[in-house]
């Protein structure tokens, strides 16, 4: 019995440094398919029966796929644990293992080095854990929302109007929001004015039209250029929160799968201009290094009270998944990934 009981603290503490690998969402990995994957956001451990990881968020192919995740020594261990037969691990959309011994399964498998894991497991957190208010991973669980959440906004204004057209009002409803949220507004509503007003003979729109159009574009470098270069006489900071308030979510709408890794990926390891202070007062032991760690706090605001908030309960609020075609919600009757075979 004993040694059963050390089998199983064993695998609980390589479950904490699988989990602790799972945290970095600017690693692209590959699975056993050769599909590329990267971890949006490692969902929350689960210390009860059941899979391992409840509503980890995976990018998958350049979907967005939310669901569980189930971690074994190696892939057989899933049928020999009858899984299979077993209704709670019907949403598991990943199996996490050490080795992969050719065991078929309806789902995506990602192969880690038993040696990271063994690592991580020992090492201490690096940001640390806030009790009462939330944790790291629960930051890119709020990051991701609210990304998505601005894109199925995106989505629908451009189901209803032509991109021209959609992208000013997408636009011009963020500026507004971002004019009235100031005490002291450093820019006049005719400033503002004028911004929109150039923003679809602007480079910007350029970008978005040749994203719509399929065009093969450098991603990472064209996303930098439009922080960087002046759309009218707007200052960095504006620019930038232009950027990743409004042309981020249409972009995503618009991009084929190879771009839409692309702005991911940017997205998530995009640094921070600056730390904000009220950031910094409200969550003192969290990190602004990253622009999606100041996104996260900012959703979480938003959501402030509802600390029990998860990716798979906010799909029944916004709809992600009949919204944008890209979402998918393991175990859900929505739709079926355009990536399973049949």
């Amino acid at each position: 019995m004993k040694k059963n009981n050390q089998i199983v603290m064993n695998e609980k503490k390589l479950q904490t440094g699988v989990h602790r690998l799972l945290s970095d969402p600017s690693k692209i990995l590959g699975t056993q398919s050769g599909k590329r994957l990267q971890i949006l956001s490692p969902g929350r451990l689960n210390v009860h029966e059941g899979p391992d990881f409840l509503d980890i968020a995976i990018l998958l192919q350049g979907n967005v796929v939310v669901g569980d995740a189930e971690f074994h020594i190696k892939s057989s261990d899933w049928n020999l644990h009858g899984h299979s037969a077993d209704e709670r691990y019907n949403s598991v959309i990943l199996h996490i293992v050490f080795d992969d011994d050719g065991t078929k399964l309806p789902f995506e498998t990602l192969l880690l080095p038993k040696e990271e894991v063994k690592k991580a497991s020992e090492d201490e957190l690096i940001v640390p854990v806030v009790p009462d208010v939330f944790s790291i991973e629960e930051l890119q669980q709020f990051a991701l929302i609210r990304l998505l959440r601005k894109t199925s906004d995106a989505k629908k204004l451009l189901n209803q109007h032509e991109l021209d057209t959609g992208f000013v009002i997408f636009a011009s409803d963020f500026l507004n929001k971002y004019f009235n949220r100031r005490k002291r507004p450093l820019y006049t509503a005719d400033r503002l004015e004028q911004l929109l007003d150039v923003l679809p003979k602007s480079h910007v729109f350029a970008f978005l039209s040749r994203l719509s159009s399929g065009a093969e574009l450098q991603i990472p470098d064209m996303m930098q250029q439009l922080i960087k270069t002046k759309i009218t006489n707007e200052g960095a900071h504006l620019r930038r929160e232009l950027v990743f308030n409004s042309v981020l979510p249409i972009a995503l709408c618009l991009a084929n799968e190879e771009s839409r890794i692309n702005l991911f990926l940017w997205y998530w390891s995009t640094p921070a201009l600056h730390s904000y202070g009220i950031l910094k007062r409200r969550f003192k032991d969290f990190p602004q290094n990253f622009i999606w760690q100041q996104q996260g706090m900012l959703e979480y605001i938003r959501n402030y009270g509802s600390k029990t908030l998860v990716i798979s309960d906010v799909i029944n609020d916004y709809g992600f998944a009949e919204v944008l075609d890209f979402y998918y919600l393991g175990g859900s009757p929505y739709k079926k990934y355009p990536f399973e075979e049949e």
